[in-house]
């Protein structure tokens, strides 16, 4: 009965209710189609990148022996497999040695090679030591290739005639390497290279930038010095700007540093004298000298010295006396040498630029000033200078509310917003039809009975649903012929069933 129901049910509805349903029922069918064939996709990741062809072309055929899928990327650079066979994957590879190292190490020398030449072990020599050294380097983070090429010179008797050793170090590291960085690659290849010195090393980026020595390097000099001034105005101007939110709130006022740094490492000798002399010697001389007049008579000296010419010409009766003392005395004065290293970072200048949002009131604006004047650390009298301004900010704009990875999810993915569209432009194309087709089903008299409209008074509902109901057969004529052909559908079905079955069978396959 539920078949001859739903049959009786369909053909009450118009051709135009029947086509609104079908096409309703095959876009739910086609977006769920859809929807599966989209989430049922192999998911590829990235298995390695940045591989040579010629690696590329080893690793694709092992991945091609071992029945695992693989697509390439970036040229040929990139090997993507599925998400579930990526373990899988790297067993295969590292079961073949793949990918395999670009540099030969001192593993050249494992198997002995008769007959070889001096120089073929020499040469065989800078080739392992050059890839062990490109090795080291290529374990620094942030490097993804080196190439190392050494001169090694022949050993001289003499020290003063020997030749000192070169390297030269190609990296590609796929952006700019910190300064510090570069430098410990450098010492890192001199001190892996008997006599080798940092100055004697070169290294090089990928576009041919030098990079090492700074000294030679064209405006390496003046970079290092602009990134070290802007990364010191950069964590005052955090502090500044932190402090000010956490003060003002948000978007009330901001503040700018401007840094200059004395970079250069100085050496200054002082030499002070102290002021007053230290005695350092003193000595002490005395001559007297005391005669009668006598010829021929000399006085005697306390000291042994001789009698001055104008004491021994004196003549005739009378006496003479001579004395002289003298003292001398060596000073030493005190002198201070000091030697100062001025280490390089030394603030030379500070410029802060503060602007504050005119909703800010002017009461705390000196104040603000005066905190931010702390942090920066200006000092007027070194030349340091503070800049505040009032002005109107503009009004950020308002942030769509959602939740996380929405609406900013579905418009960085054209096809999930595009599968979202279609799945609630189906799913709202069927609603809106089947309520349609429900409407219209409300007012068809064909599902409504005419003597269901037209009673006119309250009736039990078991009045109406019993068989000899006297108020059902008076109110629908077609009650008795509708209860004969359900009679001989109940009689066919219990004395005919395989006849009933048939019947429904061509039904469904309609």
């Amino acid at each position: 009965m539920e078949l001859s129901s739903l049959r009786d049910t369909w053909q009450a509805l118009e051709t135009r209710g029947q086509l609104t349903l079908v096409g309703s029922a095959l876009l739910v069918v086609a977006t769920m189609v859809v929807l599966f064939t989209y989430a049922s996709r192999t998911s590829y990741v990235t298995l390695m990148s940045g591989v040579e062809p010629a690696q590329s072309a080893e690793v694709t055929q092992a991945l091609e022996s071992a029945g695992i899928a693989y697509r390439l990327g970036a040229g040929g650079s990139e090997i993507s497999v599925p998400e579930d066979d990526t373990a899988t994957a790297r067993i295969a590879l590292a079961k073949q040695g793949l990918p395999s190292d670009a540099h030969v190490g001192f593993e050249l020398f494992d198997e002995k090679k008769l007959g070889a030449t001096e120089f073929q072990q020499r040469v065989d020599y800078e080739r392992a030591l050059e890839g062990e050294v490109a090795r080291t380097v290529e374990g620094i983070d942030g490097v993804r290739r080196a190439q190392v090429q050494l001169v090694l010179p022949d050993k001289r008797l003499f020290a003063d005639d020997a030749e000192q050793p070169t390297a030269a170090v190609l990296l590609d590291a796929g952006g700019a390497l910190d300064a510090t960085i570069v430098r410990g690659i450098a010492h890192l290849v001199s001190s892996s290279v008997e006599g080798l010195e940092p100055s004697q090393v070169t290294v090089a980026d990928e576009s041919g930038t030098l990079l090492w020595p700074e000294g030679q390097a064209a405006g390496s000099g003046v970079s290092a010095r602009l990134q070290a001034e802007q990364r010191y105005a950069a964590q005052l101007s955090a502090q500044a700007n932190s402090m000010l939110v956490a003060t003002l709130g948000p978007d009330k006022a901001q503040a700018r540093v401007r840094a200059e740094l004395q970079l250069d490492e100085k050496t200054i000798d002082k030499v002070t004298y102290a002021k007053k002399g230290t005695p350092l010697e003193v000595s002490l001389d005395e001559e007297t000298l005391d005669s009668s007049g006598a010829a021929g008579t000399t006085g005697s000296s306390s000291t042994g010295a001789k009698v001055p010419a104008y004491a021994g010409a004196a003549q005739g009766g009378g006496g003479s006396k001579y004395s002289k003392t003298a003292d001398r005395t060596s000073f030493g004065v005190d002198k201070t040498v000091e030697r100062t290293t001025v280490v390089p970072g030394k603030v030379e200048r500070i410029d802060v630029a503060l602007l504050v949002d005119e909703s800010v009131p002017k009461n705390q604006v000196d104040a603000i000033a005066q905190a931010v004047s702390s942090i920066a650390g200006v000092q007027l009298k070194r030349g340091d200078t503070l800049a505040v301004s009032r002005v109107r900010f503009t009004e950020p704009p308002a942030a769509e509310q959602g939740p996380a990875g929405g609406a900013a999810g579905l418009l960085s993915d054209p096809l999930r917003l595009a599968r979202t569209a279609g799945l609630v432009l189906g799913i709202a194309g069927f609603l809106f039809f089947v309520r349609r087709a429900l409407r219209r089903r409300e007012h068809d008299p064909v599902l409504e009975p005419t003597w269901l409209r037209e009673i006119e008074q309250t009736l039990p509902l078991a009045s109406l649903e019993a068989p000899s109901s006297p108020v059902r057969p008076a109110l629908d004529p077609a009650a008795e012929a509708r209860e004969a052909l359900r009679g001989e559908v109940e009689q066919i079905a219990r004395t005919q069933p395989e006849q009933i079955a048939a019947q429904v069978s061509t039904w469904m396959k309609d």
